[in-house]
């Protein structure tokens, strides 16, 4: 197998983070070598806890779902020198 360029590898990275971005993540940084993907949000547990005292705990039910579901996911990419896509 042969090295590629840097050029094909900034054009290899474009596109996989392109497709990515197709996927529902979205871009926090990007350089000539990598991107840092993310997905999902972060929940404000300050608030959560606070309307879980005010609730008497009720607001639980829906507190920790909601906090398992939207945790913060993050990825990243990067192509090796033969033009490998590879995830992190």
């Amino acid at each position: 197998m042969e090295k590629i360029s840097e050029s094909e590898k900034a054009n290899k990275l474009a596109m996989a983070i392109a497709t990515e971005v197709s996927k529902g993540w979205r871009v926090e940084s990007q350089s000539q070598i990598q991107g840092v993907l993310a997905k999902g949000k972060s929940v404000n547990h300050t608030l959560q806890i606070f309307l879980s005292v005010i609730t008497l705990g009720f607001w639980l039910f829906i507190y920790v779902p909601m906090a398992i579901v939207n945790r913060r996911q993050t990825k990243i990419i990067r192509i090796d020198d033969f033009g490998n896509t590879l995830f992190e």
